[in-house]
């Protein structure tokens, strides 16, 4: 990845757009988290992938693209719900958890995290916490600097986030608070 991004930073936009596809999943879950509306997730994409191609070559080391990107894709997610939710209040909806959730072993609940529940059953930022953590792959430190928030707190809600979707699994699915 690092070399397509070199190249990409010395204006090749087929580079650029080999990036782009090889993180177009990730990027779409990630506004998933922020966005419900399909149209809404895409035009976060779009500008993101408008602002990063205009602001590449400010990219310091090449390495950090998926982390700078996601940055950029998250800015564009709260723009997006802020502008549509500006006196909006919307309560979060409880889903119904199938049948299969009383045979999952409990004590092994990273292998169980239900993208579903995440995005309705946890705070925002506890929702990027956990994609980014358990999705995409990225570390406390480097989920942190997203953020603009202490690695250790990072670490704090992650757990936290993680005891909240154990207790719901253990009560069957239904609301724990």
């Amino acid at each position: 990845m690092e070399e397509l991004v070199k190249r990409a930073k010395n204006g090749d936009k087929e580079a650029f757009s080999t990036l782009i596809l090889q993180l177009q999943d990730d990027l779409y879950r990630i506004a998933q988290i922020r966005l419900q509306n399909t149209e809404d997730i895409y035009d976060a994409i779009q500008e993101t992938i408008v602002i990063a191609l205009k602001s590449i070559k400010n990219l310091k080391n090449n390495q950090f693209f998926k982390t700078w990107i996601t940055k950029i894709l998250i800015n564009q997610s709260n723009e997006i719900y802020r502008k549509k939710n500006k006196h909006k209040i919307v309560p979060i909806e409880s889903i119904e958890i199938s049948q299969k959730s009383e045979t999952y072993n409990i004590e092994n609940i990273d292998s169980i995290i239900n993208f579903e529940f995440i995005c309705n059953n946890l705070k925002y930022e506890d929702r990027l916490i956990i994609i980014m953590y358990y999705m995409e792959k990225f570390t406390d430190k480097e989920i942190g600097e997203i953020l603009k928030i202490k690695e250790k707190t990072v670490t704090t809600k992650r757990t936290r986030a993680k005891e909240k979707i154990k207790k719901r699994f253990e009560k069957g699915g239904k609301n724990i608070e």
